[in-house]
């Protein structure tokens, strides 16, 4: 989750502690005080066991001996493990939601009720975006408890190279993301399949993996049936999920990210995909959807959206750059001033602190 840490490590005048299941590469991400509680180790579910939902006596201990002024909970099925913590520590509650966890569980009737017992709890629902807001107020949370809080990218750490396609080079996509339906990884083949029979010069890096969700294996085996059944295994360079160093390396040796997010059917949505905008925020144009909050994150540039499970969008975008070349550099320039003047990361953080000042009480 490097996009939740350059969420929070920005946030100023706030002394954050991270509490999580796991941690893992801290060299690379050491900025932010973290406590592993591993909910898995034996006391801590022998705890479970015999306590219920309150929180572990020693962990909660720990917590206090802190002083924590506000909790926030990121994801809205964290959130819901933590109506012990809250009740125990009785300071305000922030939840942040992202994705799945408004547009997929909040479908389902035991989430519904859970979800409304959290919003009459919790202090404030943040949403990625416009649309997002909307739904979680259709869910039940008071529209006065609702704030859109976009992510914020660290525009200054990413290099900017405006993608410049050589005559005679191939016009070099790259996909990354999940093996999840709502990722588009069938239109992402389809459109570069139909580009290759108009003509179009192309080479497609697939950098996709899996993280242990339903679905994904289907998806997986499905792209790559997918990818012999069209006969571009030879257009095609698949890599496995790589360490975000190494896919910035791809991303800048590459034209044109794509991102052509659907709504799954199980109605799972993305919120605002994160490598989008951080590949964005290179000078790298972006062939994406008009799904969920990416408008929001396009704003004047949405025209440049296809359809949701529009191959053949995907295809004259496709054809279009190949043909105008100049225009990789253009669009780029202008979805890299997006980011950079509307969700650079230090704005976001700043935003942030002011809503956590808003609940401390000294």
């Amino acid at each position: 989750m490097n996009w939740l840490y350059d969420h929070l490590r920005f946030v100023p005048d706030v002394r954050q502690l991270v509490l999580c299941d796991s941690l893992q590469n801290r060299n690379e991400f050491p900025e932010l005080e973290a406590w592993c509680l591993n909910p898995q180790s034996l006391i801590r579910r022998f705890w479970r066991k015999m306590a219920g939902p309150r929180p572990y006596l020693l962990d909660l201990l720990r917590v206090k001996a802190r002083h924590p002024c506000v909790l926030h909970s990121h994801f809205g099925y964290v959130a819901a493990e933590d109506f012990g913590l809250q009740k125990a520590l009785g300071i305000p509650w922030l939840v942040g939601f992202y994705g799945a966890d408004v547009y997929q569980l909040g479908l389902h009737p035991q989430w519904q009720e859970t979800y409304m017992r959290l919003f009459e709890r919790l202090s404030f629902a943040l949403a990625l975006g416009p649309v997002m807001a909307d739904r979680l107020q259709k869910m039940g949370c008071p529209a006065e408890k609702v704030k859109v809080h976009p992510l914020g990218v660290d525009v200054d750490s990413l290099p900017f190279q405006p993608r410049v396609l050589k005559p005679g080079d191939p016009l070099k996509l790259l996909f990354a993301g999940t093996f999840r339906e709502k990722k588009g990884i069938q239109y992402v083949l389809e459109g570069a399949a139909s580009a290759h029979r108009r003509g179009v010069n192309l080479h497609l890096n697939l950098v996709a993996g899996e993280m242990g969700k339903s679905g994904e294996e289907e998806t997986r085996d499905a792209a790559f049936a997918l990818i012999r059944r069209l006969g571009i295994e030879h257009l095609v360079t698949y890599f496995p999920l790589l360490p975000f160093r190494k896919l910035l390396r791809l991303g800048l040796s590459c034209h044109l990210f794509l991102s052509p997010s659907v709504t799954a059917a199980n109605g799972d949505c993305e919120g605002t995909p994160f490598v989008l905008q951080q590949m964005m925020a290179t000078g790298m144009p972006a062939v994406a959807t008009v799904h969920s909050d990416i408008p929001f994150i396009f704003g004047d540039l949405k025209y440049l959206l296809v359809p949701e499970r529009d191959s053949n969008a995907i295809a004259d975008r496709l054809q279009s750059y190949a043909e105008h070349p100049e225009q990789l550099v253009s669009d780029g320039i202008a979805m890299r001033n997006r980011i950079r003047f509307t969700f650079d990361v230090r704005h976001c953080a700043s935003q942030l602190a002011r809503i956590y000042r808003s609940l401390m009480t000294f």
